[in-house]
Formats: C-alpha cells, sequence, structure tokens
C-alpha cells in the first residue's frame, strides 16, 4: 500500500468514528429532550385533572359568573323599569 492509500483509509476511519461520535451524542440529548417532554405532558395532565383548574373547574367559574351577570343585569332592569313607571 502507498501512502496516499494509508492515508485516505485513515481519513475514513476517522470520518466514519467522528459520525458514530455524533450519532451517539445526538441520541443522548434527543432522550433528554423526550424526557423533558414527556414531564411536561405529565404537568399538563396533573393540571387538568385538578378539580380547580381542570375544564369542568373553568366551566363552574364560567357559569357562576353568568349567573352573577345575570342576577345584576336584571336587578338594573327592575330598577330602571321601576323608574320609568314612577316617573
Amino acid at each position: 500500500m502507498t501512502g496516499v492509500e494509508i492515508t485516505s483509509i485513515s481519513g475514513v476511519i476517522v470520518v466514519g468514528l467522528g459520525l458514530v461520535a455524533t450519532w451517539i451524542k445526538n441520541g443522548r440529548g434527543q432522550s433528554r429532550e423526550m424526557g423533558g417532554l414527556k414531564e411536561q405532558v405529565d404537568n399538563i395532565d396533573k393540571k387538568l385533572e385538578d378539580v380547580k383548574t381542570s375544564l369542568d373547574g373553568i366551566r363552574e367559574s364560567v357559569d357562576s359568573q353568568r349567573l352573577y351577570c345575570a342576577r345584576v343585569s336584571s336587578s338594573h332592569e327592575e330598577r330602571i323599569k321601576t323608574l320609568e313607571k314612577g316617573g
């Protein structure tokens, strides 16, 4: 083998080792990212199961606000009607 062939083969081996090392590094990085995403999804699931922050809790809050607004607006309507009749 000539020096050029040995250099070429050595270069291919170095590049191959570099690719393998990069694949391993990227795989570990993706594993960490996926672990972080899984943790975030688990936290979202916990929040959705919580009574106060769940969709049912939000719906109850909106319904109570709607009832309050209905009471306030109906009392204002009655006051206005009473004033109009009296005036």
